[in-house]
């Protein structure tokens, strides 16, 4: 069902400062945007642009009621957005599986994209809609060579309940997983052409709630290529060489100093 995950939502404080950073960290372009009014996605209202880098896109909002950010959130994951060839197919298998949605029909974007989403008490808490791209997407720019987004990651305080939901809600694969290197356990599983990897922390009651956003994962052909020119825009790795996960990705994170304190890596995709 789902093609593609086809942006990452972010709240900001300050949408200006991180449509900058996007345009000089990944060379992205900012493709539009403008004035939220009060929705399920942003109950205060707000702004929002949307960041074009490769062939991958970020939503960036920024609410009319900054006070929900904790201090230190200057890019904080929201959301993801999947793509659906047929949006009103979708809902009605969705809907079908148990699956609500936040409004009664979808809505249209400033770039065309017909969009809708789930009611978070379906999805373990976590906002996330769908989305129909239109005939004519807007097309990619000459940023950071981002192919795509592998997967978004979760921490969260059963990774067996976790891994079951995802492999039933959205006839998934569990492809494989073990122990993380901050201590816990991690899993991935496929559903549709898209991702998602579970991470259980060493102690699961720390992190309160079902699911929790961690990271994105932003795939390119060639890690060490790609190192020079991220750091030729001032982006720093934790490591000088990937490390090889379970299932066979080479993965490279970012410094979060260096990327607006948000969790992101680079990723590698096995032959």
């Amino acid at each position: 069902m789902f093609e593609k995950i086809q942006h990452m939502g972010y709240l900001t404080p300050d949408l200006d400062e991180a449509v900058a950073w996007f345009e000089r960290s990944f060379g992205a372009v900012n493709a539009g945007g403008g004035p939220l009014g009060q929705s399920y996605a942003m109950p205060s209202g707000g702004r929002n642009a949307y960041m074009l880098f490769g062939n991958a896109e970020a939503e960036l909002l920024e609410p009319g009621d900054k006070t929900g950010l904790s201090s230190g959130e200057v890019l904080a994951m929201h959301h993801v957005g999947y793509v659906v060839a047929d949006i009103n197919r979708a809902i009605d298998d969705l809907t079908a599986r148990g699956f609500k949605f936040a409004a009664d029909k979808p809505n249209v974007n400033v770039l065309g994209q017909t969009l809708l989403y789930f009611d978070s008490t379906t999805t373990n808490g976590v906002k996330m809609h769908i989305t129909q791209l239109p005939g004519e997407p807007v097309a990619s720019n000459n940023g950071l060579e981002i192919e795509r987004i592998v997967h978004a990651g979760y921490r969260v305080n059963d990774l067996e309940k976790a891994i079951k939901w995802y492999v039933d809600s959205f006839d998934g694969e569990h492809l494989g997983g073990g122990p993380s290197r901050s201590g816990g356990r991690n899993a991935f599983v496929n559903f549709g052409q898209v991702q998602v990897e579970l991470i259980e922390p060493g102690d699961p009651a720390s992190i309160g709630n079902d699911h929790v956003m961690d990271h994105v994962g932003y795939v390119v052909s060639d890690i060490p290529s790609c190192i020079g020119e991220c750091e030729s825009h001032g982006l720093k790795f934790v490591s000088d060489t990937p490390i090889t996960n379970s299932i066979g990705q080479q993965v490279l994170y970012f410094e979060t100093d260096t990327s607006m304190n948000s969790r992101m890596h680079l990723t590698r995709l096995p032959d």
